[in-house]
Parts: C-alpha cells; structure tokens; sequence
C-alpha cells in the first residue's frame, strides 16, 4: 500500500497554493505530485472559473475530480464539466436589489466557461484584466435563466462591504453567501460551497471523511476547513480563518501546500 493511499487533499489557489506573483513554487508542485505519487488524491478547490486556471492545468497532478466557483461546478481530472449546481431563478431580483441599493458595485455572473457582466466596477474591470478573461456584457432583461449559473460576485471599494453584508443577512435562508477577496462578495445556491463540494468528491472517490485534508486561507474555505479531518491554513490567512485552524503551516511565499503534506506524511502516515 502506498503511503498517502485513500486519502484527499483538497486545495485552494489564491493565498494558498499560489505565491503572492500568482506562480506555484517548485516545492508545491514537487510536494503534490510526491503526494499523488504515494496514492494521495489530490482535489483542487477554488473559487476561480476555468478560464482563470488555464495556465495552471499543466503545473498540477490531476488525479480526482475537482472543484471550481466556491463548489459550484465539478470538473473531471481531464477537465471535462461534470455538475453544474445552478440557481435559483430569484438570483436575478437579488442582483436589480443590491445594484438599486449600491449603484457603486459591479456584478460579475458565473455560468459555467462563460462570464456575464451585469456592471462594471472599477474592481471588476481590474479582476477581469489580471486574470484576462473575456466576458460579454448584459443588461438585467437579458439575464435568461439562472439554471446553468454557478456564482455571482458583487465587487466594490472595502469600506462599503459590511453594508453589503447587512444588507445581505436576510437571504442568508436562500445563498451563501462568502468571499475571498475584501473587495468581493461571492454567492452561490443555499448549501453550495466548497466543503459540500469537497464531501461530495471524496464520496464519489470512496475516501473515508476521516481521510480528508484541506487547506486555505480565505471565508470560502471555511466551510471547506471546518469539513475535512484537518484544516491546514497559511499564516497569511485572515485571522478569522486562522482561528478555526487545525494546524498553521507557513505561508502563501513559502510552500504552504508543501507544508501541509509534510505534516500528513510525519503524524498520519
């Protein structure tokens, strides 16, 4: 039997597995593919859309399903769409409610490869040129269905984040509601997040969920975190994160995935 066999590492991109210049270091990626090597299986778990891990497909051992949009939409290790979770058809009157109430906020809407832009905000107009994404601009009449949306992200100045999750709090029965940048609000269906996402693979994999380790460093890994058996988070999480941690590894700039299978390979193997 190898040594990480019947065991899940699911792993977030930004502030995790990727340096502060958005590279993976050499020992990250020698650390996983060590890891999928030994009979780990190795789950990526982000809340980027496919187009913005394109460049990264090549530098990653793809052995198990992984996750994309905050756990909205499942991909195959040959990065074929497996599940997409949707929404319901309300998101639309939540997203004219906050643009009524914050005209300063952007919009930016998930469906699967394809990315909506409702409104554009300073924030959105640099998130899209960063991670250089096409997208197609829409008004609220040409929305369509909601049934093969993934996420939406509100974008606006951090100072104006607190009111939007105020104003937020009561469609928490409805969305969840994250984020994983101070200047994004990111929603998806009720009950659809990373940890679901994460659960629903390593079932599918038949891994044991006393054999499921994540790592992360933002709100939408939370539930992710709070899910797997241990949740590894880098010390440049925010300090809410850090405190539910199970283990601090080192941080984002100094191989904290590499950290975390050091971890698993010295107490659980």
């Amino acid at each position: 039997m190898k040594k990480f066999e019947g065991m899940l590492l699911a792993c977030d991109m930004d502030g995790t597995l990727l340096s502060s210049d958005l590279t993976i270091s050499r020992a990250n990626q020698q650390a996983l593919r060590y890891f999928t090597e030994e009979g780990g299986r190795f789950m990526l778990s982000t809340g980027r859309a496919p187009r913005a891990i394109r460049f990264y497909l090549d530098q990653l051992p793809f052995n198990t399903p992984y996750s994309l949009l905050n756990g909205s939409l499942i991909m195959s290790e040959q990065h074929q769409v497996l599940r997409c979770a949707g929404m319901p058809e309300k998101t639309k009157e939540l997203i004219d409610a906050v643009l009524s109430k914050f005209p300063q906020f952007g919009c930016e809407i998930f469906q699967g490869d394809q990315i909506l832009i409702r409104q554009m905000s300073d924030v959105t107009a640099h998130h899209i040129e960063v991670l250089q994404l096409d997208y197609t601009p829409v008004t609220q009449q040409q929305l369509g269905s909601t049934a093969q949306w993934c996420k939406i992200n509100f974008t606006g100045p951090q100072e104006s984040m607190d009111a939007l999750h105020t104003f937020l709090a009561p469609y928490s029965d409805r969305f969840c509601i994250s984020s994983s940048m101070p200047t994004f609000c990111e929603i998806t269906a009720h009950g659809v997040h990373k940890g679901s996402a994460m659960l629903a693979i390593a079932a599918d994999c038949g891994i044991d969920k006393t054999n499921i380790y994540a790592v992360g460093d933002s709100h939408n890994d939370e539930m992710m975190l709070r899910a797997a058996q241990i949740g590894f988070v880098p010390k440049n999480a925010e300090n809410a994160i850090r405190s539910i941690a199970d283990v601090v590894v080192s941080d984002n700039d100094h191989n904290a995935v590499a950290d975390a299978v050091k971890y698993i390979e010295a107490h659980l193997c």
